[in-house]
């Protein structure tokens, strides 16, 4: 065991940021409701002038009163979270790991080692230069609870006491009370994992090639002029007029081509708009993910990765109930994908995923998870599709599509607008949702066995759960009276994890499956 410590002095900086944007947000906007009356007070601004020995007006007397008031509560805040940090402790016993706060309302948190989740270590860039760690503590206890998106323990330390206090817990969780157990104040300093997986530049650069947003970067431009707009108006105001003689001269120049013009100027648009949406992907997945690894000791998996702020978690195999592979469009024709875990006590909060893999050959999938996961391993017997499948995947939401678009043709046409581009556009919209449809009745499957349920769906972002059938809290297979006639049926697996809704879809499927299915999930 360990005695008590205390975490470093930083966390008091860290939770006063928490509360730093309510406390101006608040002294502003009460300043702003009090302010006719404030500056309607004479006798108040008079002996605010006086106590300053200046001629200020009352706009600044009004400021100052902020200012002030806002430091003053600013200071009593930063004195509340010295306070808490003076008197927030962890701590072990036995076979447990103790963090206590508080001085009157006291607060102490039993967590048994063997049920502790997930350990993950965070660095921010603040964290990396001054030396500390941020460690979290998750056993999926407030998953399930009103007190969701926490953690059991949320505490910056060192880098090193950190990396002790997680070596400590590991080895607990691995029952290993002799090695754990030592003399001394520190008794565990854990090793260098061994790392099995590394990412290289290599990776990255095919990440963002498959994986950018275009209109992601198309919004963001929009509302950068926006808040441009707002901000310059005058500025934007005179370079619109510069520039609008050439942008009508442009148009007209446009307009006095044919469709096919006009579609290759917006596919060179688009196209460098893709261009620099892949060049801003690769970097920020170069930054991101810098130095991907992963390990595995004993019956934990470990993932570190980041250049500026630092990821490095700790999940337990015990409590990895699922694995999501996912390919988009790119992804699948490239034979590529990305792994992500479902594990208790980590991926309830927002933003927090437990990536295992950002992106791997689908063929060394299987390869790969031998050495990390090989519990996920397992040859699936795809159950052959029912050709009825397709009727619903494809054909009647392309019919319902092409309907739509030629109702549009027609608004158009009566009211005499040019029908050339809606045409084109309709016939566009068709074919991606043909395509769509037709790849979702491909990748829709479902199988099982007595270790791992899997199921796959999607058209164009495929995803495939690997689901462990110990997991899985209900099947339920849903049918309405036209899909009866055809005997299929869309199947929900609803599955424990660490958030509320955690279930994978099958849609259109055989609905004869569902009983065998029942059978070695109840089994």
């Amino acid at each position: 065991m360990f005695e008590k410590r205390r975490c470093h002095f930083t966390h008091i900086f860290e939770l006063f940021a928490r509360y730093i944007y309510v406390i101006v947000v608040t002294v502003i906007t009460v300043c702003l409701n009090l302010a006719d009356d404030i500056l309607r007070d004479e006798e108040f601004v008079s002996r605010v002038k006086r106590f300053l020995g200046g001629e200020l007006s009352a706009e600044g007397v009004m400021i100052l009163a902020a200012a002030g008031i806002l430091l003053a509560v600013s200071e009593l805040m930063l004195l509340y979270c010295a306070f808490r940090w003076r008197y927030t402790f962890v701590s072990a016993e036995e076979n447990t790991l103790i963090y206590e706060t508080g001085k009157f309302l006291k607060k102490r948190v039993a967590i048994p080692f063997e049920k502790i989740n997930t350990i993950d270590m965070g660095r921010n860039l603040f964290e990396r230069l001054v030396g500390t760690c941020r460690l979290k503590i998750d056993t999926g206890a407030y998953s399930t609870s009103q007190e969701k998106n926490r953690s059991e323990m949320n505490l910056v330390f060192t880098l090193a006491e950190a990396d002790e206090i997680r070596g400590y817990i590991l080895r607990r969780a691995e029952a290993d009370a002799e090695a754990a157990l030592g003399s001394g104040k520190n008794p565990i300093v854990s090793k260098e994992p061994d790392w099995v997986i590394r990412a290289g530049a290599g990776d990255f650069i095919l990440y963002g090639l498959t994986s950018s947003s275009v209109w992601k970067l198309f919004w963001m431009i929009v509302l950068g002029v926006m808040c441009v707009a707002e901000l310059a108006e005058g500025l934007l105001a005179q370079t619109a007029e510069a520039v609008l003689p050439f942008a009508q001269d442009a148009i007209e120049t446009v307009t006095q081509h044919n469709l096919f013009t006009l579609m290759l100027l917006l596919g060179a648009v688009y196209l460098g708009t893709a261009i620099i949406s892949d060049v801003y992907t690769m970097v920020w997945a170069s930054i991101r993910f810098y130095g991907f690894r992963v390990a595995r000791e004993g019956r934990s998996v470990i993932v570190r990765y980041g250049l500026i702020t630092e990821k490095n978690y700790t999940l337990q195999v015990r409590n990895i109930h699922a694995l999501i592979v996912r390919q988009n469009l790119f992804q699948q024709m490239l034979g590529r994908c990305s792994v992500e875990a479902v594990c208790m006590g980590f991926g309830d909060e927002k933003d927090e995923t437990a990536l295992l893999l950002p992106i791997i050959k689908q063929s060394k999938l299987n390869a790969l998870l031998g050495v990390i996961l090989p519990e996920y391993v397992t040859e699936m017997n795809i159950r052959p599709r029912k050709r009825a499948g397709l009727l619903f995947h494809a054909v009647l939401p392309v019919a319902i599509w092409a309907a739509v678009c030629a109702g549009i043709c027609a608004v158009c046409a009566w009211l005499e607008i040019p029908k050339t581009l809606p045409v084109a556009l309709s016939v566009v919209a068709v074919a991606v949702r043909l395509l769509s449809g037709v790849l979702a009745y491909r990748n829709t499957s479902l199988d099982w066995n007595e270790r791992v349920v899997s199921v796959q769906c999607g058209g164009l972002m495929k995803r495939v759960y690997r689901i462990r059938t110990d997991a899985v809290q209900e099947v339920q297979v849903n049918t309405d009276l036209i899909k009866r006639l055809f005997g299929i049926g869309t199947y929900y697996v609803h599955y424990h994890g660490p958030t509320f809704n955690n279930t994978s879809i099958a849609p259109h499927l055989s609905d004869a499956l569902f009983a065998e299915l029942a059978d070695t999930v109840e089994d």
